[in-house]
Parts: structure tokens; sequence; C-alpha cells
């Protein structure tokens, strides 16, 4: 008994101050749980990536604004190719097949680029939605590579299977490869989207809430990137031309 007095307040203290310590956190984490629900922290089931009605400009524009780590506009989610049923990974892989048949066939890709044997080595899947969940979009960013040693890395528009961003090293073609501005050019109007030029090899999309593409290109590598840059409100300093995804 006398034990049990003389330990007796010092357990129930020290049991007082852990629960002061632990339980707030662990309150704490139960709201964040319930808070993270939302489809950008949670893996979705093939299922429930359900694509909405929308055009290639808006798509590219909740792309955009994605990709943007201060946008919250926009949620997100990925899944990597190994969680599809087999086949939505098949698919992922014709997908990036065909989109490196458009690149081919827009002029992106050298004629000296052997496309014959093309090594898919896989990638992930990723559905952008827009905040009140009016428009969504799903995108697959794969890679592989060629026999020549040319790694290839692109990001394909679900929907219509068609490349949106690419950065690709062509080792076997660096002499071979198109100014910057040529490749832009080509590009957008393999995607056949209404652009502005904004600069050397810069364009903004029409349609799109103002979304610029930039394109590079490294003779030393054989590098090429054809990527969404940003908004024109934040390189130009000048109000969208044209209505959000979800229009006004």
């Amino acid at each position: 008994m006398e034990r049990l007095k003389k330990w007796g307040l010092p357990i129930l203290t020290g049991a007082v101050v852990l629960a002061a310590v632990l339980l707030p956190r662990q309150i704490s984490a139960l709201k964040d749980l319930r808070t993270l629900e939302a489809i950008h922290t949670e893996p979705l089931a093939e299922g429930d990536l359900t694509i909405q009605e929308t055009t290639l400009p808006q798509r590219l524009e909740l792309l955009g604004r994605a990709i943007r780590a201060s946008d919250r506009a926009v949620y997100s989610t990925t899944q990597p190719l190994e969680e599809l049923e087999e086949s939505g990974a098949e698919r992922a892989e014709e997908a990036f097949s065909q989109g490196m048949g458009y690149l081919s066939e827009w002029g992106i890709l050298p004629e000296s680029v052997d496309l014959t044997a093309l090594d898919f080595q896989g990638g992930s899947r990723a559905v952008y939605i827009q905040a009140d969940g009016a428009l969504s979009a799903s995108m697959l960013y794969l890679q592989g590579k060629t026999d020549s040693r040319d790694d290839l890395w692109l990001v394909v528009d679900e929907e219509t299977g068609l490349p949106v961003w690419i950065d690709c090293t062509l080792r076997s073609a660096k002499e071979d490869l198109p100014s910057a501005e040529v490749l832009c050019q080509r590009f957008c109007s393999g995607l056949a989207l209404e652009t502005v030029q904004r600069g050397p090899a810069v364009w903004e999309v029409e349609g799109a809430g103002g979304l610029v593409y930039s394109a590079s290109v490294e003779r030393v590598s054989g590098r090429i990137c054809i990527e969404p840059m940003g908004f024109a409100q934040d390189l130009f300093g000048e109000e969208d031309s044209t209505e959000g995804p979800g229009g006004k």
C-alpha cells in the first residue's frame, strides 16, 4: 500500500503529461486524415478516375495549374502503372508508342531516330481536377528508350492519345535537331492549337487561360524539351486574355 502511494502520484502525473503531449497530436493527425481525404492525397481506384468532357486547351490549363506549387485551384492524384489493371498498363505502353509516332510524324523527332525497337520503361497516371469539380483531365507520364541510347519522356493526354509535354535526349540525332522555334511551332501545329507567338520559342495557347509553352534544344547532349512554362499573367504581367477552364 505504501509503495502504491509512493509511486501512484508520479505515474498519474506522467500519464497526464504524456496525454497532454500525444493527445493533441493524435487529434491533429485525425483531423489531417479527414481533411486529406481529398483527391490530391489519396490514391484512387481505376474506376474512380472519371474523365469529364473538356477541350484540349482546358485540359492543358488544368495541367499547367496543377504543376504550379502555389496553385491550389486544381487537385491531383497519381497512380503508378503497376497499380492499374493489366489492360490499363497495356494501354499505357500503346500510348507511349503512339505518342512517339506522333512526334515523328510532326517532325519533332528527326528521321534518324530509330523507333522500330522502343523499350517502354513504365510511368504513372495522373488525374487533375478543378477545385469545384467541374472539369478533370487524365494524363499519362511515360518513359522509354531506344537501342541507340535515346532517352524518351513524354506526357500523353489520355483522352486523345496526343503528347502534350516532352523531354527527350536524342543521342543518336544530335546533329539533326531543328531549332527550338521550329520545334515549338511544329508541336503546337500537331496538337491543332490556336496560338500566339510570344517569343522566339514561346507560344501562348488560346482558350487555355493564358498558358504559355516554350521549347529548348541542347545540341551538345541532344536534349529537346517542349513544356508548359507558366501563364502569361505571371510571365508578362498581363491579365489572362482567355477564360479559365471553367469559364467566367
